[in-house]
């Protein structure tokens, strides 16, 4: 491990307001699971041989790969040889500092959250030298006691986010990037994430797509990483969180999710996140996050 790089942290919730900021480089990392996050994520790839999950997407990784993710898409890295180094710089962004930021012409969350945005951007290498530059000097504020801390890596941040949307948005040169999917899982996880108010059943999933119950369940577990049932109660759970932090009464989130009964999204909630609903809200109050959007 290189001496700026940290041990690899399973912590998945910021301890800040603002960002943090890891560069880690591991061998024999065990199995990540999939999971999303309540920030937003830039990851900048190093090395390795890792295929990374979005969404039932997955996309073979080269050197110098940017992936944006956001607070609602599910992902999971899947590395395939564990004696290769895997190294990456890891940047969390708060969605409401990211706001901060933002001015009327510049919407820096774009790259996020675009409906015509793409997770992984592969740029040339003059692209890939000013994104590891910021990210550097991003880490090297961690030893910084000079003046000027906030203004400095609000300046940074600031920096990379324009720089990838320009690349994602503005740039014609960027590369493509090939990955692997399927059109029909693709359309599945739309209709999910399009219908998470909704009862959503194995049953009614099959009609809808004229696919046989084994058919279904064995293309969904292939192209997502997970099971079809598992992905589903994840993604209404990612969609409790935010209503949870809007205010809405708990007895009224688990029915504008889709969940049969309260026992069955409390036993859920608490299996997926250690905590019950009421615990996520005083524990997101109690570290002063401002409510979802």
């Amino acid at each position: 491990m290189g001496k700026n790089t940290q041990v690899y942290n399973t912590r998945q919730t910021m301890l800040t307001n603002d960002y943090e900021i890891f560069h880690y480089s591991d061998t024999g990392l065990g199995k990540v699971s999939l999971h999303h996050h309540d920030f937003y994520e830039c990851y900048y790839f190093i090395s390795g041989d890792v295929t990374y999950m979005i969404e039932g997407k997955s996309y073979q990784l080269m050197p110098g790969d940017i992936i944006l993710i956001n607070s609602k898409e599910l992902h999971q890295p899947i590395i395939h040889n564990r004696e290769v180094p895997y190294e990456r710089i890891v940047i969390w962004l708060n969605k409401n500092f990211l706001n901060t930021l933002c001015t009327e012409t510049a919407d820096l969350k774009r790259c996020f959250e675009d409906s015509g945005k793409e997770n992984v951007i592969r740029a040339d290498a003059t692209a890939q030298q000013g994104i590891r530059s910021i990210l550097s000097k991003l880490q090297k504020l961690g030893n910084y006691s000079g003046m000027g801390l906030e203004l400095l890596y609000r300046a940074y941040i600031t920096e990379l986010l324009i720089l990838l949307n320009n690349l994602l948005f503005f740039n014609t040169e960027r590369y493509n990037i090939s990955f692997e999917k399927s059109s029909l899982i693709e359309e599945i996880i739309d209709y999910i994430n399009s219908h998470l108010e909704e009862t959503i059943t194995i049953e009614d999933l099959s009609r809808q797509f004229y696919l046989s119950r084994f058919h279904l369940l064995r293309e969904f577990k292939k192209y997502s990483g997970t099971t079809l049932h598992k992905f589903i109660v994840q993604k209404k759970l990612i969609l409790a969180k935010e209503l949870i932090l809007q205010d809405i009464p708990i007895t009224q989130v688990y029915e504008q999710c889709g969940f049969g009964d309260y026992s069955n999204f409390f036993r859920a909630f608490k299996n997926e996140y250690g905590v019950t609903p009421k615990q996520f809200f005083q524990l997101m109050r109690r570290a002063g996050k401002p409510e979802a959007e």
